[in-house]
């Protein structure tokens, strides 16, 4: 539960990040052309389109990641099948016993 609830609460944090670094890049990206030089507004303007680059990357990859999380919760066949590994308990099979 508390493993959950953290993940959740990380997710959201980087969710909320990418979101603020958005806006911060959309910004930028705005005051470049205000830019007298030439090169400013390129090193200005390539620059926030890097941030709203990676910022919309984060955000895609979190929101994947929390619908992925969804999905599987919900779904029947987990809540069917918790046991991953094959049951090492049952008797083995005719061609594993030994002739004795």
């Amino acid at each position: 539960m508390v493993r959950t609830l953290v993940w959740w609460t990380v997710a959201a944090a980087s969710a909320i990040l990418a979101i603020f670094f958005l806006f911060v890049g959309i910004s930028l990206c705005r005051a470049a052309y205000d830019l007298e030089h030439p090169y400013q507004f390129i090193l200005t303007f390539f620059s926030s389109n890097l941030i709203i680059l990676i910022s919309v990357v984060i955000l895609l990859g979190v929101v994947l990641r929390m619908i992925g999380r969804l999905r599987q919760a919900h779904s029947p066949a987990a809540a069917a099948s918790p046991r991953l590994t094959p049951d090492s308990s049952k008797s083995p099979a005719p061609h594993d016993q030994s002739n004795s």
